[in-house]
């Protein structure tokens, strides 16, 4: 054998994310969204998934798993347990991987990603850790401290703000050398061509209806309380349909006591639970504008990018990286309600896209592992 031959047969760093995908809650729409972009471009990948994400008690969402069905491929493994060490072993000693680029969302995984981490150090492997939430969205000290484990055991972090970046390394022994800022990919399955019109009907919702979205799982910071009173308050110069579409993690029973008190029993559509892939288009090409009017925020919003895949226009306030990703940043409620104002009356454009977030990582990798690996014969190209 030549050694053009051997050249030819390697397969080129090992590089290995750990997330989740279908049929998993949590991130499976993220990690989707980069497992199709980096499978078509890397030589030698690999997604380690989960057997057992972990115990559905933990889960405020009720079942961590979806109806839909699991991604099958010869390169998605699914290897871990939360309830099994010697598959966080076997992973942190894979004689194949070189990278482990894990995602950081989820409390309970971490555990197995501190032995996962600290076995792959000790065998020479570089950790990249995708940070999600900089801090806990409920923050306690259990939660900190976990946080702080987690992070001590990275080599490189991955975040998907500047402002994401200064808070990771603000207070904590981690260089902004090593902190990469890379946007949220956009989500989202095929488009199907769903009409407006279509959509309305499916929703129940009179054709030429004003619709305010807001969409996710509802839970305190996420300022649902605060939309509910801003739509009451427009809702006397013109009918606005609000559409609240996501699992409760907290008690429903306040937001229904507000609504009633705000006179909108009647304009609340409320679609509780776990929102299929499949329904999604409805939604978003129903609405007229998307809401987030979230409190305080230390991240980027997928429910963000699914209204960006679907040209749905959007409405924020500046907090966490949200600003990146929102049409509209409002400074405070008068602002955001005059932006929704405008959303209905289809007065807001999209914001232009961000710089390709499979590219950036492609880069990051050859960056870590100071070598080709891509299928290409070139370099992933350099930006500015």
């Amino acid at each position: 054998m030549t050694s053009d031959d051997t050249d030819c047969d390697d397969p080129g760093p090992g590089v290995q994310m750990i997330g989740t995908l279908p049929p998993w809650k949590g991130i499976s729409s993220y990690c989707k969204a980069l497992y199709d972009g980096l499978n078509r471009s890397l030589r030698n990948f690999t997604f380690a998934g989960w057997r057992s994400l972990y115990p559905a008690s933990l889960y405020p969402g009720g079942d961590p798993r979806t109806g839909e069905e699991p991604v099958k491929a010869e390169n998605v493994q699914r290897r871990l347990a939360w309830y099994d060490p010697v598959s966080w072993l076997r992973l942190g000693l894979d004689p194949d991987i070189d990278l482990i680029h894990a995602q950081w969302w989820s409390y309970p995984l971490a555990v197995p990603y501190v032995v996962v981490f600290a076995v792959g150090k000790a065998r020479g492997k570089t950790i990249l850790l995708t940070v999600h939430n900089v801090e806990p969205h409920e923050q306690t000290r259990l939660k900190m401290f976990l946080n702080a484990a987690v992070y001590r055991f990275a080599d490189e972090h991955v975040v998907h703000s500047d402002r994401n970046r200064k808070q990771l390394t603000d207070g904590r022994p981690i260089s902004p050398e090593d902190v990469h800022v890379i946007p949220h990919p956009t989500i989202g399955p095929d488009r199907r061509g769903v009409t407006a019109t279509e959509a309305l009907s499916w929703l129940n919702l009179d054709e030429d209806a004003d619709v305010v979205l807001f969409f996710g799982n509802v839970r305190e910071y996420k300022g649902l309380d605060s939309l509910v009173e801003m739509v009451a308050a427009l809702q006397e110069n013109r009918d606005i349909e609000l559409v609240v579409a996501g699992k409760s993690w907290v008690n429903w029973s306040n937001y229904e006591a507000l609504i009633a008190e705000q006179d909108l029993t009647e304009h609340v559509h409320r679609f509780p639970g776990y929102i299929p892939e499949a329904d999604l288009e409805y939604f978003f090409t129903a609405a007229d504008v998307v809401a987030l009017p979230y409190d305080y925020f230390d991240a980027q919003s997928g429910v963000a990018e699914l209204a960006d895949h679907f040209e749905t226009p959007t409405v924020g306030y500046d907090v966490g990286g949200l600003a990146d990703q929102v049409d509209v940043v409002a400074d405070d409620r008068a602002e955001f309600k005059q932006a929704l104002c405008d959303g209905m009356d289809s007065n807001l454009s999209k914001s232009a896209d961000s710089e390709d977030a499979i590219e950036r990582h492609l880069r990051l990798y050859e960056d870590l592992l100071d070598e080709n690996v891509t299928v290409s014969e070139e370099p992933v190209p350099r930006g500015h």
